[in-house]
């Protein structure tokens, strides 16, 4: 953009004050200007100047007025009336209503085109022709003459010029907002995660370690003379037994690192994608996907070694569904790093309790349920459930989990943000579904649920 100087300032100054000694507007409309832009400064929300829109010409001039915006793909949509304020459907009549370059007539209306600001037209949320952000309707039985129509085209052109800013505003705060939340999320997901990383290779160094050693007993085995031939196959099979475990530790290690490689690509993949920059929150990469299969098994194999070293039994209850039961039209990235977060709660809150039999366990279940009709007629939820053993939840604390930041009193030592379950909640409403937590005598249920068939117009959740 071009530095903007004072001289040229101030002749944008004087050529405006020249053109508003040619409108030679009454006094009473340069009183609903002052009033316009005074109110559209003191309020900062895009409701709010919808309903200050309509409400100047009403005070002013007796005149009822309508707010119709464009919205994607052009299409027109009333947003705001003088009569019954903020519209929050889409049944308003706008039939009569038609995307125009220019101020037309239809009736008793008066229908004028709100211009945004040329300067900005590359950053306008989304498409639109001429920089028309949307039509002002006017309504008057008698015909208003031609100053008020030079008038309300002024006037019209003062509501578009607010309401881009405003827009840009909100989709700026929006952007960061989006950014704030993805900073956390690639700490919780991806950086945290990738301090596994030095633990293996700190195996690894072990294993290499424990070769060089066979190597050396390998070199002191050639140096036997012929008579030790007892001694050296006493040796070797010593050797051969070490180079066996030596092999297996290091071809299970490579398929931890090559397991931990791939959930962090898929989640770097996930969070980086171009479209959530753009958009300023996630975008959904929906694909018909095997719950089982694709995201659960490969999820929980990353896991099991952490649940065997703490003392947990897993209960995989969705080991005898069929996989075609359990395939969903979803986000593989973003719904793999939810259940990563489930299990990575559950390595580190499941507690030990005295079952009915009394006996001690640490115990942690997976399972799956479908729900009819659970968003509507003809539409089923799936619920996905992790439980885990240990001291129940309060109801407040139940309530609150999924809250960002917000950690229960009973997290003891465990490092953690607050952030996962946040994220958890997030991800499964962008799916259009719902998550919570029930607690129960020995531990705690956590779940989501989400539609079986997604049908976003009918759910009434927007992406």
């Amino acid at each position: 953009m071009p530095k903007i100087g004072l001289k040229q300032i101030i002749r944008r100054v004087e050529k405006k004050k020249q053109d508003y000694q040619k409108y030679n507007f009454e006094r009473l409309q340069e009183e609903a200007f002052a009033t316009f832009f005074d109110l559209a400064q003191e309020y900062t929300s895009l409701e709010a100047l919808y309903l200050i829109s309509v409400a100047v010409p009403k005070i002013f001039f007796g005149l009822e007025s309508r707010l119709y915006l464009v919205e994607e793909d052009n299409v027109i949509k009333l947003v705001c009336t003088s009569e019954d304020g903020i519209v929050e459907s889409t049944s308003g009549d706008v039939e009569h209503i038609k995307l125009a370059d220019s101020f037309y007539r239809k009736g008793s209306s008066f229908v004028f085109p709100i211009r945004g600001n040329r300067a900005l037209r590359k950053r306008v949320p989304f498409h639109v022709p001429n920089q028309i952000l949307g039509m002002f309707e006017i309504i008057s039985e008698k015909d208003i003459g031609e100053h008020w129509v030079f008038f309300f085209e002024k006037f019209t052109n003062r509501i578009g010029y607010n309401l881009h800013q405003k827009m840009l505003i909100q989709q700026n705060i929006e952007h960061i907002k989006f950014i704030n939340r993805l900073v956390a999320d690639i700490e919780h997901n991806v950086i945290s995660p990738n301090l596994h990383y030095k633990l293996f290779f700190r195996r690894l160094d072990k294993i290499i370690k424990n070769f060089q050693k066979i190597s050396i007993d390998l070199e002191e085995i050639r140096k036997l003379d012929d008579g030790s031939c007892k001694e050296m196959a006493e040796r070797l099979a010593d050797f051969q037994e070490k180079f066996e475990e030596n092999v297996g530790e290091l071809r299970s290690q490579t398929e931890e690192i090559k397991k931990h490689y791939e959930h962090i690509s898929l989640f770097l993949e996930t969070l980086f994608r171009r479209e959530h920059f753009v958009k300023g929150t996630y975008v959904l990469r929906e694909q018909p996907c095997n719950f089982k299969r694709e995201i659960l098994e490969p999820v929980l194999s990353r896991y099991l070694p952490k649940f065997r070293e703490r003392g947990i039994v897993i209960e995989n209850l969705l080991e005898d569904v069929p996989d075609d039961e359990i395939e969903l039209l979803v986000d593989k990235g973003l719904i793999s790093q939810v259940f990563d977060n489930f299990f990575s709660n559950a390595v580190k809150y499941t507690r030990e309790i005295v079952d009915y039999l009394g006996h001690k366990v640490k115990f942690v279940s997976c399972g799956r349920k479908v729900l009819k009709d659970y968003f509507g007629q003809g539409i089923d939820g799936v619920q996905f459930t992790v439980f885990t053993t240990g001291p129940p939840l309060s109801k407040e604390e139940a309530a609150r989990v999924f809250e960002e930041g917000y950690r229960g009193r009973g997290m003891g030592i465990e490092l953690g943000s607050g952030h996962g379950l946040s994220f958890v909640k997030h991800v499964i409403e962008i799916h259009g579904g719902v998550v919570g937590c029930k607690p129960q005598k020995n531990g705690n249920l956590f779940y989501f649920i989400i539609p079986k068939k997604r049908d976003r117009s009918r759910l009434g959740n927007n992406q």
